[in-house]
């Protein structure tokens, strides 16, 4: 029988997420777990994301519920049925801390593909020139620019999405608003120090040398930057069975999926840092 991730001990759910950070992603199979067991076993690794979204069941704050669903013109869940670009989640802001996102499949769908590509690996392949000339390189992140909302953009789902409040989320009773919109391109993953690219496809609007300076043709920059970091070598692809519980780092790695046709599938989606397993500080994300 498959061991449960509530019955890891200390060494175990240390090991787990060293792992984690290590490959990008851990796929745990044949998981029997209620919300409230899912919520205390990610507790375990850290702090752990809690939200009053609409996607946020109010008997587990700790869970945003991932489904294509519409009830009553209503979306159920964050995300549509059809495809996304490549992204991370939480990332497309700068100031976040639960860099590991786990997904627990409760209502699955055969048709329908996670890919993880690793930013670490990525980097890691490029030349010694490309390494320096990247990590001198400054980027602009916009939440609201052409490619997130083209990516964000999928008609009826994106209605019944917006009816939910989307322009207005709230953490806590403060709505969230960002304040720092500019990052390092390249930056030391805070666990194991290795370099990942920080390669975030709908929100990258702009490009700056260290000095200020800004690339003048951003677009070849992006379709270049593109090119050396989508590629198959680095990716992982998993479709998600009844039970599966993915875990994937979210500074080391983003994700896409391919069209979703069964619009009843769902995922119970957490977020958490790795503060209670794994010894390290948040200043190290910069």
């Amino acid at each position: 029988m498959t061991k449960q991730l509530l019955d890891y001990n200390e060494k175990e759910l240390s090991q787990l997420a060293h792992k984690i950070v290590k490959d990008g992603q851990v796929v745990l199979h044949d998981q029997n777990m209620s919300k409230s067991q899912l919520v205390q076993a990610c507790a375990r690794f850290g702090n752990i994301e809690s939200n009053e979204y609409f996607m946020n069941p109010v008997d587990a704050r700790e869970i945003s519920i991932v489904s294509g669903a519409v009830v009553n013109g209503k979306a159920i869940g964050m995300f549509g049925p059809t495809e996304l670009e490549w992204h991370a989640n939480g990332t497309g802001r700068y100031n976040f801390f639960e860099i590991c996102v786990g997904l627990y499949c409760v209502t699955e769908c055969i048709d329908t593909v996670l890919s993880i590509c690793n930013q670490c690996d990525a980097f890691e392949s490029l030349s010694k020139n490309d390494k320096e000339y990247y990590r001198n390189i400054d980027i602009q992140l916009d939440n609201n620019g052409a490619r997130a909302q083209l990516w964000k953009d999928d008609g009826v789902y994106s209605v019944a999405y917006k009816t939910q409040g989307e322009e207005d989320f709230k953490v806590g009773s403060e709505v969230y608003k960002e304040t720092i919109d500019r990052r390092p391109l390249v930056a030391n993953h805070p666990v194991d120090g290795r370099e990942y690219i920080y390669f975030m496809v709908p929100y990258i609007s702009k490009a700056l040398y260290k000095d200020g300076t800004e690339i003048e043709n951003f677009e070849e920059f992006y379709k270049t930057l593109y090119s050396k970091i989508i590629k198959s070598k680095f990716m992982f692809h998993h479709v998600f069975r009844k039970g599966d519980l993915l875990f994937m780092d979210q500074l080391n790695t983003i994700h896409r999926r391919s069209a979703v046709k069964n619009k009843d599938r769902q995922l119970w989606r957490t977020a958490f840092d790795y503060s209670s397993v794994i010894n390290y500080t948040h200043t190290q994300f910069t």
